[in-house]
């Protein structure tokens, strides 16, 4: 029995993401100049964005239903792609006026990564699940052994700027002096 179904949804709004994402950054770059330092920026402003909705959202307000995915993570369980797909439409509209379009493109570009990697994280017979050890290691202390650490998914940068990122090898030294 999970936890909690509120982040349940049906495999059409699971996977809608992976369509609209890619649509929403070919829309942004179509619709004004490609600037790659303001892509560049919003690449980096997702990795923060991602970084504090896991550590601060989904580990205190949403505790409940985060951990349902953590307990069934092939379980259609998260954020609606009905609401992200809303959400980015109404961003992009908002880029557009104030000349950001590349800038959400980077930051489009970053959360297709994030669900991306995420996929694959919790699916081993996935071909490009060999490539991604590192990340792979992180994110199973994370949810496997239950650590209040490594919350970036796609990168450990800001487990590294804020000091919650661990290793394996760290974890088992603390452990042998406990």
């Amino acid at each position: 029995m999970a936890a909690s179904n509120k982040w349940l949804m049906s495999s059409v709004a699971y996977y809608l993401d992976f369509f609209t994402a890619p649509l929403f950054v070919v829309l942004a770059l179509c619709i004004a100049p490609f600037h790659p330092g303001q892509a560049l920026a919003g690449l980096l402003g997702w990795s923060l964005v991602e970084y504090s909705m896991h550590r601060f959202l989904f580990h205190s307000l949403y505790r409940r239903e985060h951990w349902t995915h953590h307990r069934d993570v092939l379980a259609y369980i998260g954020i609606s792609g009905w609401k992200t797909s809303s959400g980015y439409a109404g961003l992009l509209s908002l880029a557009w006026l104030t000349g950001l379009t590349s800038a959400f493109a980077g930051l489009v570009v970053g959360y297709f990564c994030y669900i991306s990697l995420h996929y694959v994280i919790h699916r081993p017979q996935h071909w490009a699940y060999r490539f991604i050890p590192g990340l792979v290691a992180n994110h199973d202390l994370h949810h496997c052994k239950g650590i209040e650490k490594n919350f970036g998914v796609s990168s450990p940068l800001w487990d590294h700027v804020f000091r919650t990122h661990v290793r394996i090898e760290a974890l088992s030294k603390v452990e042998e002096r406990g």
